[in-house]
């Protein structure tokens, strides 16, 4: 792959991650529900959950998810205003701002350590790993989805 073709892949995905996390959160969008079952089917299949630890699972999964996508949100939020406003920030709102995004990179840090112990009480250690495999495997699943719909629009 060209570097031009990985740094557009990495923009895809990055987009591909907020847009999901925007769409699950809000549970009357169409789209949204679509992708929250999507990923139910996904991750329940992959990590071989079975009725009993799906239904510990899902909630605290869930929780950790909410929590993640709101650090995420203030992170866009901030960096937003950095893209409109940077011209005009002095170097201490500027200091503000990076120190602000590695807080939120730590906070997420944090947050999954949290919550890998919590996923540790509920599964064995081999589906834990599978959570986390499943998190990569599922945006591809995505974007394989979103390319080749481009693919039959373009045929």
């Amino acid at each position: 792959m060209k570097i031009a073709g990985k740094k557009t892949y990495l923009l895809l995905i990055f987009v591909l991650a907020a847009s999901l996390s925007a769409l699950s959160q809000d549970e009357k969008n169409p789209a949204g529900e679509y992708v929250t079952s999507q990923k139910i089917a996904f991750f329940t299949e992959k990590i071989g959950l079975t009725p009993e630890e799906a239904e510990k699972f899902w909630p605290v999964y869930n929780a950790y998810w909410k929590k993640k996508n709101a650090i995420i949100e203030e992170r866009q939020n901030k960096m937003t205003y950095y893209s409109k406003h940077y011209k005009e920030l002095s170097d201490s709102q500027m200091l503000k701002l990076a120190d602000d995004y590695i807080h939120q990179e730590v906070q997420k840090a944090q947050l999954l350590k949290k919550y890998h112990e919590k996923f540790k009480e509920i599964l064995p250690i081999q589906k834990v790993m599978k959570i986390y495999k499943a998190d990569y495997q599922f945006k591809e699943y995505l974007l394989e989805k979103i390319k080749n719909s481009g693919d039959k629009k373009d045929q």
